[in-house]
Parts: C-alpha cells; sequence; structure tokens
C-alpha cells in the first residue's frame, strides 16, 4: 500500500500545529483525551463551523457547507441526508428551494424526515430574511 492509499485522519494527535480538513481549521488534541473528551472537543469544532456558517447567506452556502449544517443538526440522520443532497449537488441556493416532493425525489422516503427537513429550512429563510432587512435598516440609518 502507498503513502497516497492512507487517508489523513480528521485527527492527528501527534502533532502540536493544526491541521486543516476541508478548509476548516482544527485542532490538535492530545493523546489523553478519552473517548468522551474527543467527541465534546468535536462538538465544539461543529460549534465554531455553524457559527462561521451563520454569518454567511445560505444561498451562498457550498455543498460541503449544507452538509455540514446537515451533520450539525441531525447527528443521526445525518448519513441518510447527506448522501441525497450530495448526490444531487445541493448548495445552499438549491437548498432554500427544496420542496416536500423535490426530497422524496431525492430518496428521503420517510414524511417525518421531510417535514424536520423543511422545518429547518424554513428557519434558515428566515434567519436570511431577518439578517437581510436589518442589514438593509442598518445601512439605512
Amino acid at each position: 500500500m502507498d503513502s497516497e492509499d492512507i487517508l489523513e485522519p480528521l485527527f492527528k494527535l501527534d502533532q502540536t500545529q493544526p491541521m486543516h480538513h476541508r478548509n476548516h481549521h482544527l485542532q490538535t488534541l492530545p493523546l489523553s483525551y478519552s473517548g468522551n473528551q474527543l467527541e465534546l472537543e468535536e462538538c465544539k469544532i461543529r460549534v465554531v463551523q455553524s457559527t462561521q456558517m451563520q454569518s454567511k447567506p445560505v444561498s451562498l452556502w457550498t455543498q460541503d457547507e449544507v452538509c455540514e449544517w446537515l451533520r450539525s443538526q441531525y447527528p443521526r440522520q445525518s448519513s441518510i441526508f447527506i448522501e441525497a443532497m450530495s448526490e444531487h449537488a445541493i448548495s445552499g441556493r438549491a437548498l432554500l428551494r427544496l420542496t416536500a416532493g423535490k426530497l422524496k425525489q431525492m430518496g428521503i422516503a420517510q414524511e417525518s424526515h421531510r417535514q424536520l427537513l423543511l422545518k429547518e429550512i424554513l428557519q434558515l429563510h428566515i434567519r436570511d430574511d431577518v439578517e437581510s432587512l436589518a442589514s438593509a435598516f442598518a445601512e439605512g440609518q
């Protein structure tokens, strides 16, 4: 097996420098971390990434950012949702245009999953609209 065949791990435990993965800055974690501590650190990283995405309009999200949002919102169902979104190259702009029918065609079979996603997408719409209005109001002052 060549060194090119080996995938780079998400966390490198033997280095002191931060590593980069998919354009996200991740901390290097010490070897002494237990499983629970690693889960906590991964949660912290997702919060930081989520905060960075929240400052960016959803319509400008990349496919990777949509997948990251799905991972943070739906840890249990994320693999189903991410597979469907990746297969159809759903960016933030496309995410905001999804309907129940489109989600069903994409392979999200359970109605409860479709409704859950649509509820969260509506909240993203509202968040973007509020931020846009606040920005326009601030410029007008």
